[in-house]
């Protein structure tokens, strides 16, 4: 083979070596992407769900906190007040007490009933403020049914209260008994001046009442 067909086959040859060179190159790089744009995913770590919130308390209603009340019905047999005159009695003499006679006169038109212990406290004058411990309650009684122009009678007992130590008591001067009738929320003023202990103690007892009798 002569010099210039060498010449020419290496000429020729040089081009395809680099179109395979470049072909080999293009290959790799295409490879490359490919696994390069793989798309990887990461398993998500599993989350523990929020805790449920807890209920509302229910809402506390008045009537949950109020205390129930009686409320006294008045009885329409009861006498009232504006239906009698209270007044006393001739009075008796007693160990270290006075026995006072209440007497309840039924001045209305109609039959009406006492039912049980009348209020009693000393007062200063006719609308004044009770003076010391009202009077307690002894012994037990029952209905008394007054017609008309009818009495009936509940014993009061006055003790002498300058028979209690003075520290003690506090003698004040009084001018009479204010009277609840039984079951009535309104009083009368019985005219007894007397003495009476402004003071209470356990150890005074200063007036007591029994039940309205016939």
């Amino acid at each position: 083979m002569s010099p210039t067909q060498t010449r020419r086959i290496v000429l020729f040859a040089a081009p395809l070596a680099a179109l395979a060179l470049v072909s080999g190159c293009g290959s790799d790089s295409s490879d490359t992407a490919a696994s390069s744009s793989v798309p990887t995913t990461t398993a998500a770590l599993p989350t523990s769900a929020a805790p449920a919130p807890a209920p509302a308390p229910a809402p506390t209603t008045h009537a949950q906190h109020s205390q129930a009340t009686t409320t006294m019905v008045p009885n329409p047999q009861n006498c009232t007040v504006g239906e009698l005159t209270v007044t006393l009695g001739q009075a008796g003499g007693a160990a270290g007490s006075t026995e006072l006679p209440l007497v309840f006169t039924n001045t209305s038109s109609r039959t009406c009933n006492l039912d049980g212990f009348p209020g009693v406290s000393y007062v200063t004058v006719a609308s004044g403020n009770p003076v010391g411990a009202p009077a307690t309650r002894s012994g037990s009684g029952s209905v008394v049914s007054l017609a008309p122009g009818s009495a009936g009678t509940a014993m009061v007992r006055a003790t002498n209260v300058e028979n209690y130590p003075a520290d003690q008591c506090g003698v004040t001067e009084v001018a009479g008994l204010q009277v609840y009738p039984p079951n009535s929320y309104d009083s009368v003023f019985v005219p007894y001046p007397t003495k009476a202990c402004s003071m209470t103690s356990a150890n005074i007892n200063q007036l007591s009442v029994a039940p309205v009798t016939s």
